[in-house]
């Protein structure tokens, strides 16, 4: 939020401004500043109490907009972002303990820590935990041209800062909690900025060496053409090299100043530093993966010597550690290209703001989304308004823009594209009365009718609510549906509402039983209560099964949505035997169709 206010982002200049006025807590006194203030291009600090700890400060910022005041514009987004935001860069920058929460600030400033936490913070790293810190003129410098420099940085560079910043100060938080915890927040501050600003390539030498060789063996037949682009497939779906990565980055960004720093107690070298980067990697991972402690000695008041050896290993304490990550940051923000205004839409990244998928009535309408990829994420949200008009006779939205793009485009897609769009045309028209349908309605109803005709789970769906049982093997049908709960997540999955979920697979049960396999039929009912829990009585099915009672899937649905079909429904395929047998029988809905769009 500190970079949008700048109004560096703003292609039309401020036009508004809000005045803010909230509280930090802290350590940090600024009763030798003129005035008793800190101010920079981010906000003004003022010292509101010097004798009491925590100390309250109070933060001013003026918050710019660029638009005008009018109905529906954001008023203000209040002081608590940008408290939040600069609480995290004065801590970072000062080293400092600052907070919007006054009792985090008194539980850290205490030396109170927690069960398995021997050494207080304030022995564990130098100055944050002190309970004064006297802010300087220097202090003034350094904090004024960071924040002149991060909020130059370019939005992508921005963001990828102040989530590393937002780490390390959340680590320096939880050493009073958990040592572990803390260490591997600082490692993943570092980690974050590597990975994403690194300009890493990732070459076959850099894949793990024994996977990398059972590879090369299976590849030793295959051209080098073939072998070549296996190797870029699989490096493409890897992150490769990554403590390497991590390493070379941090040093990259260490200047020799950084080493010839006199005052340190314990500095590593370069080439020190360079193998305890790699033990603090490892460190990192063995709590993450293994919730494995660190070394006892790092639990220990060391009077802030930043490496300790143990064995042959170099390992870099707290102290060690926050000095690397604090100097990286400040290094990486210095490099990074710096520009007066940026174009770039960053409404979504305001405060506050989220983003979540529209209902389907407000597009499902739409042709211009109905393109190449889309075609199952259209038919998903169509069932789930069949199953809502099923359920609470909701009225589905006019897709007849939809069915005409498909008569169309048809001849032209293929695979789930061309399955789902078949689908959508043979369900759609169910709900639109004969007289009211497309004059190529039976030539592409017939079309529609032939794709679905081998076993999918779009066909599967539209036996279902039609009542058909398909033709094809029972094997196959199980193999369907077994397919689509392994991937109805992926990306190009199909995802049915959970009242289909679940009257597919009471479908497939009432065929085994029917075919006198009863103990599939009830491990499938079984399946079915465990996993599709919003629907119906379907652990009371499993628990009263009985191989000699038929499994009616319509007993899910309100008694009034439970009639009977029309038997002119042909078995094989899903179309009827005369185009046009009107609206989808089983939903008793008529041409109820909501056409308000």
């Amino acid at each position: 939020m500190l970079q949008i206010n700048s109004g560096k982002l703003y292609p039309n200049g401020v036009r508004r401004t809000n005045e803010l006025r909230g509280v930090l807590y802290s350590n940090l006194l600024l009763m030798r500043m003129e005035d008793n203030a800190i101010v920079t291009q981010a906000g003004r600090l003022l010292q509101a109490d010097a004798a009491n700890l925590p100390r309250p400060i109070v933060y001013e910022v003026s918050e710019q907009f660029d638009d005008e005041p009018r109905v529906g514009v954001l008023i203000s987004h209040g002081v608590q972002p940008y408290l939040q935001d600069f609480a995290a860069v004065v801590s970072f920058v000062l080293r400092v303990t600052c907070t919007p929460d006054p009792d985090l600030c008194t539980r850290l400033l205490s030396d109170k820590r927690s069960l398995g936490v021997m050494t207080p913070p304030a022995k564990l790293v130098r100055k944050v935990f002190d309970k004064e810190i006297i802010f300087n003129e220097n202090d003034d410098k350094l904090l004024n041209g960071f924040i002149d420099d991060l909020i130059g940085l370019k939005r992508k560079s921005f963001l990828a800062v102040m989530r590393a910043i937002r780490t390390y100060v959340t680590g320096l938080h939880r050493v009073a909690d958990d040592l572990e915890l803390a260490y591997t927040l600082m490692v993943a501050s570092l980690e974050s900025l590597a990975q994403d600003f690194d300009g890493h390539t990732a070459q076959w030498s850099d894949y793990e060496q024994g996977r990398r060789q059972r590879i090369d063996k299976a590849l030793k037949d295959a051209d080098e053409v073939t072998a070549g682009r296996v190797r870029d497939a699989i490096l493409k779906g890897e992150h490769v090299a990554l403590k390497r990565r991590f390493r070379e980055f941090i040093l990259a960004h260490l200047p020799d100043s950084y080493f010839l720093e006199s005052g340190p107690v314990g500095a590593p070298g370069r080439l020190d530093l360079r193998d305890a980067l790699k033990e603090a990697y490892d460190l990192r991972s063995k709590y993450v993966h293994r919730l494995q402690n660190l070394p006892q000695l790092l639990d220990t008041d060391l009077s802030y010597r930043e490496t300790i050896r143990s064995g042959n290993a170099t390992f870099l304490t707290l102290e060690g550690l926050a000095r690397v990550a604090r100097h990286v940051i400040l290094e990486f923000v210095t490099q990074q290209p710096k520009c007066q205004t940026e174009d770039y839409d960053y409404r979504l990244e305001r405060f506050g703001i989220m983003s979540a998928e529209m209902a389907p009535q407000y597009w499902i309408w739409q042709q211009t989304g109905f393109v190449k990829g889309a075609c199952r994420k259209y038919f998903s949200a169509q069932l789930g308004q069949v199953a809502a008009c099923m359920l609470t006779k909701q009225p589905v939205t006019d897709m007849r823009e939809i069915c005409a793009k498909i008569e169309e485009i048809l001849p032209r897609l293929r695979g789930e594209d061309q399955r789902a769009s078949a689908a959508i045309y043979i369900l759609f028209n169910q709900f639109v009365q004969p007289d009211e349908r497309s004059a190529q309605f039976a030539e592409v109803y017939e079309r529609c009718s032939k794709i679905l005709s081998d076993p999918s789970i779009e066909a599967l769906c539209l036996h279902l609510l039609f009542s058909i049982t398909p033709t094809w093997p029972i094997a196959s049908q199980r193999e369907v549906l077994d397919t689509y709960f392994e991937t109805r997540n992926q990306k190009s999955g199909l995802r049915v509402p959970e009242l289909f979920e679940a009257g597919m697979v009471l479908s497939l049960a009432e065929r085994y039983r029917g075919g006198g396999d009863t103990l599939q039929a009830k491990a499938l009912l079984d399946f079915a209560a465990v996993n599709i829990l919003h629907v119906g009585p379907l652990a009371m099915l499993a628990t009263d099964f009985d191989p000699e009672v038929a499994i009616n899937w319509r007993v899910l649905l309100p008694q009034a949505s439970s009639a009977g079909v029309p038997e002119d429904m042909p078995e094989a395929g899903v179309k009827a035997s005369q185009a046009g047998s009107g609206p989808l029988p089983a939903v008793e809905v008529g041409n109820e169709v909501d056409q308000s769009n």
